[in-house]
């Protein structure tokens, strides 16, 4: 049994990249074995096929969670990039249950609504279009108060996949250290900044570097026949594919593998460039690894396919 079973709302772009469907899959193990509660799932753009995407996931893995989707505006990037999505849709269009999505902000308003004070872990691994809806929602016939409220009532922490800190870190090298808007902050540059403002839970922000260079999903290619994850990610790589949004679920849902930088406050600016300040009354953090790529990948690969290696060493021990 494991102890502290932790409350997790995921709000996801699959679609964009094939991470988020290796990211659902590790959820679900996890949820699995006892460390996690998927109160909801959220898609945070206006690709039908990406929603449908998570729908898939949902029913071959037997999750049990509700999906929300977003029905604003459509985003900046390109959301007609369609490299896995449509062929992943008509491949197991008999997995869709769903037809019409609940608004994912509402959706999220009423988790969170029916949740225990700061019980809930709100994790973003896309661009943050159903996060901003709900921190500026209004009250509504799900609850009296403003979303803004409700976040800062229910919610615990924060995790987002965003940004770009180079604070000299070795892991920084990619690109010759020369700064840039990272996809899902740049994507939607207003919501993130209204996002980050508003809230006034902890956000740990798990940037663009960390996952860079971590490429997992190999042992699902090999040993897995006809399943989503290996569909999407043969398509969309060919192969082993980078972990920024596996990396951002893994840390929130265990606080393994890194160690959190902070406090201070995460600017954005009206570009998509972001700037840590270290600032002692702040609440933002971002994510520094404490283990190698090599021990890092081999922990999520083997966790994707149910192999929770942590897990069972400290039972080993408690039991000798």
């Amino acid at each position: 049994m494991v102890k502290n079973k932790v409350a997790v709302i995921i709000d996801t772009d699959l679609g964009a990249d094939c991470d988020d469907v290796g990211t659902l899959v590790l959820a679900l193990q996890l949820e699995k074995h006892g460390f996690c509660d998927i109160k909801a799932v959220g898609y945070c753009t206006t690709n039908i096929y990406g929603v449908q995407c998570v729908d898939i996931v949902r029913s071959f893995y037997g999750g049990k969670f509700p999906i929300g989707m977003y029905y604003g505006k459509k985003v900046e990037c390109n959301e007609d990039q369609h490299i896995f999505d449509i062929d992943l849709v008509d491949h197991y269009k008999d997995l869709i249950k769903e037809t019409n999505y609940i608004e994912a902000y509402k959706l999220y308003r009423k988790v969170l609504a029916e949740a225990e004070d700061d019980s809930i872990i709100f994790i973003t691994i896309g661009e943050l279009t159903n996060a901003a809806n709900l921190v500026s929602s209004l009250p509504d016939e799900i609850s009296p108060l403003s979303g803004q409220e409700l976040f800062a009532k229910k919610v615990k922490y924060s995790c987002v996949m965003g940004g770009l800190i180079n604070d000299n870190h070795p892991i920084t090298a990619f690109n010759n250290n020369e700064a840039f808007p990272e996809y899902n902050i740049v994507c939607a540059i207003e919501d993130a900044q209204k996002f980050v403002k508003i809230s006034a839970k902890p956000i740990y922000f798990l940037d663009f570097y960390v996952g860079v260079d971590v490429f997992t999903g190999k042992k699902v290619i090999e040993h897995d026949e006809h399943s989503p994850m290996k569909f999407a990610y043969l398509k969309y790589a060919n192969g082993p594919s980078r972990s920024w949004d596996l990396l951002a679920v893994y840390y929130a849902i265990t606080k393994r593998l890194y160690r959190s930088v902070g406090p201070g406050v995460m600017h954005i600016d009206d570009n998509g460039f972001t700037t840590f300040t270290k600032d002692q009354d702040g609440h933002h953090y971002y994510l520094r690894p404490i283990k190698s790529n090599e021990e890092i990948t081999k922990e999520i690969d083997e966790a994707i396919v149910g192999n929770i290696l942590w897990k069972s060493q400290k039972m080993k021990k408690e039991t000798k």
